[in-house]
């Protein structure tokens, strides 16, 4: 149990003659444990008690301070800077980063946010605000508007609902929340359709609904006042507040499934992780929240926030205020920023000491020549920070230069530290704000935290200042053809080498290959033309020098079906990699084999789920493991890599310092857990940075790099002809190299919870789009011609073009069929495993199959139909089922493939007895010691 005392008057304003209200809170220890875990700042607002509340964790406890903010409403967040919507007026907090180890208590802050200027409305009950780059959106709820703020109006009207007839301070449906997509509003919440005063409250309780800003349609209706709809991890997700349930929505039908049920009214949501951070606040019985249907649960609802792991769809933790604050209206989170410190306009009776920032001298003087920037509100800028300065104090302080910030943006970028990086850029810009570079940087660093869209942003508001900037062009392109708009991609590539030739950027036009192919002939072309492009480069004599840049993969080549190894080799030639000398091992008395693994994906991720347990179980008394992570990442599984690890690093981006920082780990044996699916990690493999290297199969193909010696894969793995795949010694181990720790059972859910007919027969093909070999086309149109009762289902693409893309091809190859292959969005690990349980049949793609998906699917029951290739990346699942001793699913031709799919989706007591068969035999993949076994042998002979 925590507490805190704070004097709050009823009307929120300041108490100082006013007697205290106590404020008692309890939180439950997984709570600062996540905050931490996360490394972020937790802000929340409530317009009862008049606060901004600040949370952050230290040493297993929170920490809260509250700031006056009158009737305090919707939060807008980001690195650089906040805004808070109040009774009349929204107030601005401008970040002042470099401040923060300085505010007492000395060395625990990293992030501050300081008062600088309010602007007045009147009181419009501003709901959510949102940054859109340094545009305020925000939800003008009393006038039922979407609006965005100038220095000349009390507010600027921008879009309202198509059934609003006109701009009326009436509330006419409670307009209260709003989403972004790519900067610009998405969608919003109302409570109803109505277009009368306050039309909304008799109509409250079914009548909520969310709306396409862009569109303008109502995505869906039926809810019961909805708030704070978001878009994340590619899905878009609502608090059903009556209900008190977090839900997600599926725009294109309008769907909504609940994904847990809340102990409040909810309102306020905001995601970091895999954490939902939802507000949670009591009812008053008031003609606004009397017979809302979470009032049914009186007693058992709380004010605070409660997190919910969206992998399990379960509250993990919750903060509750038992006195003093009985609502929250809002919740933002800013990741990177472990522990902000908020200086209000008005102080509270705990607040730290006030903080001024003035300009220097000489920039106080030509301030006072002309008008100040800062008084120069255009549109919803912010008030320019030209006169920071670093130290809270009137002299010798020079103030901040953007260029500076540029350079420590960059550095922040080389050594993983990616929100301090945007943080940089985001104040860089702010003082000036047409700064290419600034944008362009940006860009980078938003591409690594898998933010494309906002990424393609940046790099094209960079070449609208500089058309002629080379770094932009050469980024947008890079992205647009990995989004899948191959061609726009190319175009602007080629723009970029019309302004300045570059062999990167000739490596890359010369690679390039789509993620989903509208053909086989499509892919037979593109093929022929990748063959004679790298070839080419090879007769050019091309040399790129990789000391300092990535060199760029060839990703999407293993997916053509095809032997890769002349490609691969051929590539691999092209590029020229620094030779590491490591410094001398030192004699310590540990005469251990010191084995490292190195990855990207050492998180919540496929390669990280097969690799965990040759990490935690390899036997200490031989080996000294290194887990080399490739970025630092904060899910839960990465925090068991850092836990099993005898040493455990985490690689900043800077290419020639963490060669030399892997090389003096003094290995003798470096493991690439995959090589192919990222730039950096093909990258390294490319030098010696230890006595062997090897490789396996996180990305099934060879590296074609003579610094890489052994491909380690498995008897059941491979053809006898294999060697010839491999420009490595190929290795085959006597069992399926993968340690894989055999997932919990699953909820039992209705197909109908997922959207899925409970009478229909269910074919799984949940796999990444660019696995969809056009040859596969035949299989699913046999299966859906013999079926009329059959579905198939297929996960949507990482990107909305590459499943508009597959769609178009099943269009013309599947017929009147195609209209029952059913997409669903990626579904969380515990709704994977749920609707593996109520599958009939997983399809097993050709060419490149499962791996995770297979192991997953088999601990269940659930049937896998699998035709096994030549090559490894089709073998693994005809693999597994030859360790299980069980080969009556693997066909030998399409009509075969076809014959066992039908006969399993449409007979039930045979697909009931091979399950059991599978649930009898498949122990044998799961912890499997042999597999560690075979590891430890084979490291101990190789090594030096």
């Amino acid at each position: 149990m925590s507490q805190a005392s704070e004097p709050i008057n009823d009307d929120g304003k300041p108490a100082a003659a006013a007697p205290l209200r106590e404020v008692r809170f309890e939180y439950s220890p997984h709570f600062p444990q996540i905050l931490e875990h996360l490394k972020a700042t937790l802000l929340i607002s409530t317009y009862q008690a008049g606060k901004l509340g600040c949370i952050t964790a230290r040493e297993g406890k929170l920490d809260l301070a509250f700031h006056n903010f009158e009737q305090a409403m919707g939060i807008a967040a980001n690195p650089q800077r906040l805004a808070i919507g109040t009774r009349g007026q929204v107030w601005f907090l401008d970040a002042a980063h470099e401040l923060a180890p300085r505010i007492k208590p000395v060395g625990v802050h990293d992030a501050c946010f300081l008062s600088r200027m309010s602007l007045c409305t009147g009181n419009i009950h501003i709901h959510e605000m949102v940054w859109g780059g340094e545009q305020l959106w925000v939800v003008n709820t009393l006038f039922s508007c979407l609006a965005i703020l100038d220095s000349h109006h009390s507010f600027v009207p921008v879009w309202r609902p198509r059934f609003i007839s006109g701009l009326a301070a009436e509330d006419r449906c409670h307009l209260n929340g709003l989403s972004l997509q790519n900067g610009r509003p998405k969608y919003v919440t109302a409570m109803s359709e109505t277009d009368t005063p306050a039309g909304w409250r008799p109509t409250k309780l079914t009548g909520g609904v969310i709306m396409d800003v862009e569109s303008g349609e109502t995505v869906t209706r039926g809810l019961c006042m909805p708030h704070s709809p978001r878009l994340y991890g590619d899905r878009l997700w609502v608090l059903n507040s009556g209900k008190g349930q977090l839900s997600v929505v599926d725009p294109a039908s309008g769907r909504v499934d609940d994904v847990t049920e809340v102990p409040g009214y909810a309102r306020g949501l905001a995601f970091c992780g895999q954490f939902a951070f939802v507000g949670l606040s009591r009812i008053r019985e008031t003609a606004i929240f009397g017979g809302v249907p979470v009032g049914q649960r009186h007693k058992d609802l709380r004010c605070g926030v409660g997190i919910v792991d969206l992998q399990t769809g379960q509250q993990v933790a919750a903060l509750q205020f038992h006195s003093g604050v009985e609502e929250i209206f809002d919740v933002q989170i800013l990741p990177g920023l472990a522990s902000a410190v908020i200086n209000g306009p008005q102080p509270t009776e705990d607040s730290q000491e006030t903080i001024w920032l003035v300009p220097s001298p000489d920039q106080a003087g030509s301030l006072m020549q002309s008008t100040p920037d800062w008084l120069k509100l255009s549109g919803a800028r912010l008030p320019s920070v030209s006169t920071r300065s670093p130290l809270p104090t009137t002299q010798g302080i020079l103030p901040e230069d953007p260029r500076n910030l540029m350079r420590e943006g960059l550095a922040m970028h080389e050594n993983g530290r990616l929100q301090e990086a945007v943080a940089c850029y985001y104040r860089a810009i702010a003082l000036k704000p047409n700064y290419p570079d600034a944008f362009n940087n940006l860009g980078n660093v938003l591409q690594d935290l898998e933010r494309r869209s906002d990424a393609i942003g940046c790099y094209r508001r960079a070449i609208e200042l500089d058309p002629n900037m080379v770094f932009a062009h050469r980024n947008l392109g890079y992205v647009l053809k990995e989004e899948g708009l191959l061609d726009e991609g190319i175009a602007v590539l080629e723009k970029a080498q019309a302004l300045e030739s570059n062999d990167i950027i000739r490596v890359i036009l010369a690679t390039s290959l789509p993620p989903v192919y509208s053909s086989l002939d499509d892919l037979q072309q593109r093929r022929k033309r990748l063959l004679t492009e790298v070839k080419k480069l090879v007769q050019d004599r091309v040399e790129v020098d990789v000391t300092n840049s990535s060199a760029p993969t060839m990703f999407y080549g293993a997916y053509q079906g095809e032997n890769d190894r002349a490609l691969q080799k051929n590539l691999a030639t092209v590029f020229r990699a620094p030779k590491v000398t490591g410094s001398a091992r030192t004699k310590s008395g540990d005469d251990r084999i010191r084995v490292g693994f190195i990855s990207r994906h050492f998180r919540n991720h496929t390669i990280g789920r097969l690799n965990l347990g040759f990490i935690r179980k390899l036997p200490r008394d031989r080996f000294h493991v290194s887990v080399i992570s490739v970025g630092r990442h904060t899910d839960m599984l990465a925090e068991e890599f850092r836990t099993a690890a005898d040493q455990h690093i985490d690689l900043p981006t800077n290419l020639s310092a963490i060669r030399q920082q892997v090389a003096d780990l003094g290995l003798d044996v470096l493991l690439f857990s995959d090589v192919g699916m990222d730039t950096l990690t093909y990258t390294l493999a490319l030098s010696r940075l230890a006595p062997v290297q090897c490789v396996t199969w996180g990305h099934p193909v060879t590296t074609g790099s003579e610094s890489m010696d052994y491909f380690l894969s498995s008897q059941t793995l491979e053809v006898s002809s294999a060697d010839e795949h491999y420009t490595e010694k190929l290795v085959r181990l006597p069992v399926l190299n993968a340690y894989y720790y055999r997932p919990d059972p699953p909820a039992i859910k209705p197909r109908s919870s997922f959207g899925l007919d409970d009478n229909r027969h269910l074919y799984l093909c949940f796999q990444n789009l660019f696995k969809m070999h056009p040859e596969f086309d035949a299989i699913l149109h046999g299966i859906l011609s013999r079926d009329p009762l059959g579905d198939v289902v297929i996960m949507e693409g990482k990107y909305p073009r590459w499943t508009q893309m597959l769609r178009d091809r099943f269009a013309r190859t599947l017929g009147e069929h195609a209209s029952r292959v059913l997409f669903l969005p990626g579904q969380s690990h515990p709704d994977f495993m749920s609707l593996n349980a109520a599958a009939d049949v997983s399809l097993d793609p050709i060419h490149f199959g499962g791996g995770n998906t297979t192991y997953e699917a088999l601990a269940v029951g659930l049937p896998v139909v699998t035709m096994p290739s030549q090559f490894l990346r089709g073998r693994i699942t005809n693999a597994m089922y030859q360790q299980m001793g069980m080969t009556d699913l693997v066909a030998s031709s399409a009509e075969e493939y076809v014959d066992l799919a039908i006969r399993l989706g449409t007979d039930r007591e045979f697909r009931q007895a091979t399950s059991k068969k599978i649930l009898d035999a498949c122990p044998v993949l799961f912890e499997d010691q042999r597999a560690v076994d075979a590891y430890s042998d084979f490291f101990a002979g190789v090594s030096p």
